[in-house]
């Protein structure tokens, strides 16, 4: 009885040893079984514990996805560029987001919120792309500063959104999971270029379309939101 109790007290203290500091969790579980098999607290027929570990959601096979997305990105500029609207399409990617930029023209029509069938290709090849990663995907629709007013859009902020929610019910109908997505209309209030000339209006007439490719991003909303409560 003796002998049990140091043991046990020695494996108690070797283990909040090892819990105060700061190893990774893998090396916790590693260490913990070692010293329990080496105390004969386990048998070595009961095989080998698989250490725990943190890995992104995204890191398995990621290397074939991006060989995916490179594919379906030159087809992208292939499509714009056949169709003359190479300059109204510009995606940006990096190691934390892909960006794809649509200039509002080559998805409607003046003052509508109805998607042109012409650009329902590209829409397919942007919802093939979406596929690939499991994260949250933000739609933004943007206008620019000339008043509209109409029954169905009595601002640019009806008419903004209307045309974001569009976009995005068309890339939930290719096949993309519509609770992964946030939609917002801004209006005209986040011009990129100066709303005084016709080109600067062109430009901030837009859809854009962002995938973050950071696992942590709901988790960190979810706990902002608890905060501010």
């Amino acid at each position: 009885l003796t002998y049990g109790d140091m043991m046990t007290l020695l494996v108690t203290f070797f283990v909040l040893l090892i819990s105060f500091s700061s190893v990774e969790q893998n090396k916790f579980s590693m260490a913990t079984t070692s010293l329990k098999g080496a105390l004969g607290v386990l048998q070595s027929s009961k095989g080998q514990v698989l250490p725990m570990t943190k890995m992104p959601l995204f890191s398995v096979g990621r290397g074939k996805a991006e060989r995916q997305v490179e594919e379906l990105m030159k087809q992208m500029k292939e499509m714009s560029s056949k169709s003359g609207e190479t300059d109204q399409l510009k995606i940006t990617q990096n190691k934390d987001s892909i960006h794809f930029n649509l200039a509002a023209p080559m998805l409607f029509n003046t003052g509508s919120a109805e998607l042109k069938e012409s650009a329902l290709p590209i829409l397919k090849l942007i919802a093939n792309v979406l596929k690939l990663f499991p994260f949250e995907i933000r739609v933004e629709g943007h206008t620019d500063n000339i008043p509209i007013n109409k029954p169905e859009f009595p601002s640019n902020w009806e008419l903004s959104f209307s045309r974001a929610l569009a976009v995005t019910r068309q890339l939930v109908d290719f096949g993309v999971n519509n609770s992964r997505f946030q939609v917002i209309g801004y209006g005209e209030n986040r011009p990129v270029a100066d709303n005084s000339t016709e080109e600067g209006r062109v430009l901030n007439r837009r859809v854009e379309i962002f995938i973050n490719l950071k696992g942590e991003v709901r988790k960190s909303i979810i706990s902002e939101v608890g905060e501010e409560q």
